[in-house]
């Protein structure tokens, strides 16, 4: 058997979870996987209370679950040693269901893709020296990324410069970029529909949104656009506001339109295609998760960017700076947005002909041109081909 067929044989094994950052970029790993090696086999590993729950399931992948706990912050005596016991019990609950997968699956590698659902499954791995390797979605990295790095065959990294936050050696750590969504990567050659917005070709389109629940603070400052532009007929705003929001947004909108304001609006409570938001929009306003920025890069829109400030180590903030400091965004922290500073970053970019925002659509980085999931996938795929040459090596 050759290598090409040896290697489309191999069981994969992913685990991850809790949040749409860990649970993307896996969802591009696998697709790739699916595509390009028909014959191996896939399982996903998360919890059942992570968003993992449902959406891995709907793709047709072999989904497993087992118990996990993270250790969440809180000033609470009682609560505080409430978490360490669940979280002990959980772990070790975790590690034994761990290795019984394990065992039974026999996986030729293991991805960890973030998320406390990783601790129990990477235990289990050490413990059968099975491979596996980390991908670190933020600029920071995460705990758990931090504690398995000296175990891993690999390290995949989104930011180059995450490279000096781990100890390992350099020679297991790999630039391969965030996998983004064949469906996000797609939408820049899509044809935008603005009529599934009751949105006007010709008109500066801005979307806003704060993840998959929404952004409170963001919200208000959207929506306090409305009096701002309200007699703009050359800009439309979406705002996606995340389901409990939506009922009291409505209302407050539906009081400060008028029929003759030339501002069009649309308020929704969630998308689940996002493709066809990024296919419209000239400008995103947004939080700066992980998927986010790799999704700004790949598909080139300018951003004003508002990172959310109780992120474990501020690593929003970091995400965002990475692409301010390479002129493709403009941030705001969150202690300072409101509609005067939102509208006013707005008006700055659009002044001018458009100067400021030609300029930011006009700067290039280096991972917009990366197809992180291969990167990935041939890597463990094919032992070290992008370890060893190209662009996206060993740093």
């Amino acid at each position: 058997m050759g290598k090409e067929d040896e290697s489309s044989m191999k069981n994969i094994l992913i685990c991850g979870g809790g949040t749409a950052g860990h649970i993307y970029p896996a969802v591009a790993i696998m697709g790739f996987i699916k595509e390009k090696y028909p014959h191996s086999r896939l399982i996903f590993v998360g919890t059942k209370r992570g968003m993992e729950n449902k959406f891995i399931p709907e793709l047709g992948i072999d989904f497993r679950t087992i118990k996990a706990s993270g250790l969440t912050g809180t000033n609470n005596y009682f609560k505080k040693v409430l978490n360490y016991i669940k979280f002990v019990i959980f772990s070790i609950g975790g590690f034994f269901s761990s290795l019984s997968l394990l065992l039974d699956f026999k996986p030729d590698f293991i991805i960890g893709m973030g998320g406390y659902v990783c601790g129990p499954v990477l235990m289990a791995a050490i413990f059968l020296r099975k491979k596996f390797g980390l991908h670190e979605q933020n600029y920071i990295p995460g705990r758990l990324n931090k504690i398995f790095s000296r175990f891993s065959k690999y390290i995949f990294i989104s930011f180059e410069d995450t490279a000096k936050f781990f100890n390992s050696g350099r020679s297991k750590i790999i630039f391969s970029g965030n996998p983004v969504r064949k469906e996000i990567r797609d939408s820049i050659y899509a044809e935008p529909d603005y009529r599934n917005w009751d949105f006007q070709k010709g008109r500066f389109t801005i979307a806003a949104f704060g993840g998959s629940l929404g952004a409170e603070k963001i919200n208000a400052a959207v929506l306090g656009l409305y009096n701002y532009f309200k007699n703009d007929s050359s800009i439309q705003i979406v705002l996606i506001c995340g389901n409990r929001y939506y009922g009291e947004l409505e209302r407050k909108l539906k009081n400060i339109c008028k029929q003759k304001d030339k501002l069009l609006f649309r308020l929704l409570p969630y998308v689940n295609e996002m493709d066809k938001v990024y296919a419209i929009a000239d400008l995103i306003i947004s939080r700066a998760g992980a998927n986010t920025i790799a999704e700004l890069a790949i598909t080139n829109i300018p951003a004003i960017l508002i990172p959310f400030p109780k992120a474990i180590d501020n690593h929003q903030f970091y995400n965002a700076q990475y692409l301010v400091k390479n002129k493709k965004a403009v941030m705001i922290l969150d202690k300072d947005l409101g509609r005067e500073n939102l509208a006013v970053e707005i008006v700055n970019l659009l002044a001018d002909n458009k100067k400021e925002y030609s300029l930011i659509k006009e700067a290039k980085l280096k991972i917009v041109n990366m197809d992180s999931a291969r990167i990935i996938t041939e890597t463990i795929m094919e032992k070290d081909s992008y370890g060893k040459h190209g662009q996206a090596g060993a740093i």
